[in-house]
């Protein structure tokens, strides 16, 4: 029986955010901190917690800055490394986790991408990482008058808020998961002009930037995947080398997790960290 439990706390800038914990019902053999994507929040991942509750795992997770359930302009930073340091907060100062227990840090698109900066920056903290999806480029090639009119904006007007573009129907082939997000509020399909060109530009530092991965690290991608780029997730795993595990899902979604062949991605996750120990 999965234990679950929701708390408030502040960011170190004094933000309102709201945290998740699941708990399993004996003593944990690991724990993994997860980081949710664009656009959605840490309560859309309780399938997937519940499944690696089941198998030993404690998860925790929160909603990052304007997602959610924390404080914010809906899908707004003023500054990308505030939200890394939001990570390492409440990793090691509000989720009440057993640091000497092994713990690795999951992180889906937008997530992955804030996950990969935080590890590179804060190393040997934990056992390793593992990337979802990561947003390194768009499968797409956003329009290129809003690429241009946000990095105009954003250094006068950064809190412009625009659509991400997302459609729905290309985040799973679950029909029926996809009926129950429409009737979930805490979603949203914004973006500002601020954190819209820091995403687009740290992806493309950290492809410069992938030689310089020295931990464990596992990076998965369905080459069905719409959103975000599957071959700039497989450039990024070969110029990381031995460290990095690629596994490409045949014909799957951008959201991994939410597939109907779900739990083969689950299991494959929960393999992977026990080798890591």
């Amino acid at each position: 029986m999965t234990k679950h439990s929701e708390t408030k706390w502040l960011a170190c800038d004094g933000m309102p955010m709201h945290a998740v914990r699941w708990q399993p019902d004996g003593e944990p053999t690991m724990v993994v901190c997860l980081i949710h994507g664009l656009g959605e929040h840490s309560g859309r991942y309780s399938n997937m917690a519940e499944y690696y509750t089941s198998r030993g795992v404690e998860v925790v997770s929160f909603d990052l800055r304007g997602h959610g359930k924390s404080d914010g302009q809906r899908g707004h930073s003023d500054d990308f490394q505030q939200m890394i340091r939001d990570i390492d907060w409440f990793l090691y100062k509000v989720s009440n986790i057993d640091v000497e227990k092994p713990h690795f840090i999951y992180g889906h698109s937008l997530g992955a991408t804030l996950a990969i900066k935080y590890v590179l920056s804060h190393p040997g903290k934990y056992k390793g990482v593992i990337l979802s999806s990561p947003m390194l480029k768009p499968a797409f090639e956003p329009p290129k008058w809003k690429v241009k009119l946000g990095r105009f904006v954003q250094s006068f007007w950064p809190t412009l808020s625009l659509s991400n573009e997302i459609d729905p129907r290309v985040l799973t082939r679950d029909k029926a998961l996809l009926e129950s997000r429409k009737e979930d509020s805490f979603n949203h399909d914004k973006i500002s002009a601020k954190l819209g060109t820091q995403l687009l530009e740290e992806g493309e530092r950290l492809l410069e930037e992938a030689s310089l991965v020295d931990f464990p690290i596992l990076m998965m991608h369905g080459n069905a995947d719409e959103l975000t780029c599957h071959k700039a997730t497989t450039f990024f795993a070969e110029r990381a080398g031995q460290q990095c595990t690629l596994k490409i899902w045949d014909d799957f979604y951008h959201e991994l997790h939410h597939e109907p062949e779900k739990e083969d991605v689950f299991d494959y996750c929960i393999a992977w960290m026990k080798r890591q120990l």
